[in-house]
């Protein structure tokens, strides 16, 4: 089904040789603050002591995301920068994780293959048994659309639609039949609250509004993944917690959520916090002891 290039521009961006790719996530550079070495030797030495287990209440199982070694490294002049390096990690079905980082600590890099918006420079990445390390533009593209629901922090809907078509976008990607689209993107408003407003376009909304339609389209296709970027980096402190709150509430009925964020006061609101520095996972554990040890 032929897609309008207008409804593109809320999901896709153009890289430099003009092949049309997803917008990469890019919340590294907003936080200047520097890294806590002094916080992260803790963090290390904790985890050293945990071990390297399966999450409580997932022993056995086969993850969804499984990244074996991987590294992202990006050559600048004669100098090798290593974004990713040597990450190894498992996420597994129904499990609400945050990915914390500082900036330049390699969550953003981390973030966009698992969302499946680049691959790695060398190891494997998994979604449920599916290799996309060495995957093409179209193959991953694919992925994206079959399995991840995006949720970005400026929300990313098109201001000339209403709410209805803005949540229904995904599901015109992968070629649903116009009733069943409206269906569905209907039942998404819904479950977030917004189903009396499916005619407003997002200029008449709220920021917690807007990021509330943007959760919804996320979930339309009903993706394997729910992937946020800094969902609530543009929102105040009210609205913030209302939108974890929805969050939360998705993976109460059983979504996968991996949310990348820099500030731990959001980190801690999720059920395990794998905290990243230098391109390296020094922490992958409970929220709850995270919570303790910062």
């Amino acid at each position: 089904m032929s897609v309008p290039e207008e409804r593109k521009e809320a999901l896709l961006t153009k890289d430099a040789d003009m092949n049309p790719k997803p917008q990469a996530f890019t919340g590294e550079e907003e936080d200047p603050e520097a890294e806590h070495y002094g916080e992260i030797e803790k963090l290390a030495a904790a985890a050293k002591q945990q071990g390297n287990l399966p999450p409580a209440g997932h022993e056995g199982e086969k993850p969804l995301l499984e990244l074996h070694d991987i590294y992202k490294i990006y050559q600048m002049g004669s100098e090798e920068v290593h974004a990713n390096d040597g990450i190894t990690l498992n996420v597994y079905d129904g499990e609400f994780v945050a990915i914390v980082g500082k900036s330049g600590s390699g969550k953003s890099t981390l973030m966009n293959i698992i969302g499946a918006l680049d691959v790695p420079t060398r190891g494997q990445y998994l979604i449920n048994g599916e290799d996309t390390s060495q995957m093409s533009d179209d193959e991953l593209a694919d992925i994206r659309n079959r399995k991840i629901g995006f949720i970005f922090q400026q929300y990313n809907l098109l201001p000339k639609d209403n709410l209805l078509d803005n949540v229904s976008l995904p599901l015109l990607y992968a070629g649903v039949p116009k009733e069943e689209r409206q269906r569905r993107a209907m039942e998404q408003l819904e479950r977030v609250g917004l189903q009396d407003k499916w005619m407003q376009h997002p200029s008449q909304l709220s920021g917690g509004q807007q990021q509330r339609v943007s959760i919804a389209r996320a979930l339309a296709g009903q993706p394997e993944l729910i992937l946020a970027d800094e969902p609530t980096g543009a929102l105040d402190s009210k609205t913030s917690r209302q939108v974890l709150g929805f969050l939360k509430d998705i993976n109460s009925d059983g979504n996968t959520v991996v949310m990348i964020t820099h500030d731990n006061s959001i980190a801690v609101e999720a059920r395990r916090i794998v905290r990243i520095s230098d391109g390296k996972v020094v922490y992958d554990g409970s929220a709850e002891e995270y919570a303790k040890l910062i």
